[in-house]
């Protein structure tokens, strides 16, 4: 038969493994929380205003170009140019947050789901062009990453 001190001692012992379990996993959260905020401090596109991201967007969204030749000859050196590479470095340091998963995809997805899936899909080919003319296949890779992950996002909606 189980006497009181043996119950009392299995009890204390659930109580401290329990206490072990906890700590390990405030840890882990707490350093989660660390490199979230290192990436965001590292990273000056999260400093943008709303404002500075919509005008982004805007004139993003408004380029008109045939191929990446095209998008130089008009866009070279002008303010569309400046506002696709700080579009495409605010996405591509989201897509470095999700693929830490250090933010959930299906909050990013509520909040960008269809602006960032749009204008990857409208500017592949000029990134495609950036990566060719650089010599450097990751340019703009987690922001492409990101895209792969809001696309399976959407499916799962559908």
């Amino acid at each position: 038969m189980v006497d009181i001190s043996t119950i009392s001692i299995v009890i204390a012992s659930i109580g401290v493994l329990a206490g072990v379990v906890y700590y390990f996993l405030d840890i882990r959260h707490r350093s989660r929380l660390r490199q979230t905020e290192s990436l965001i401090r590292l990273s000056p596109w999260f400093n943008m205003s709303a404002k500075e991201v919509q005008e982004a967007i805007s004139q993003v969204c408004s380029m008109e170009y045939e191929n990446y030749e095209d998008y130089l000859q008009k866009y070279s050196g002008k303010p569309e140019q400046v506002m696709f590479k700080v579009l495409g470095n605010y996405f591509e340091g989201i897509g470095i947050l999700v693929h830490r998963k250090l933010v959930d995809t299906d909050i990013v997805y509520d909040f960008w789901g269809d602006i960032i899936i749009s204008t990857w899909e409208g500017n592949k080919s000029l990134v495609d062009g950036m990566r060719k003319d650089s010599g450097d296949a990751k340019t703009f890779a987690f922001w492409e990453y990101l895209y792969g992950e809001l696309k399976k996002r959407q499916h799962q909606a559908l």
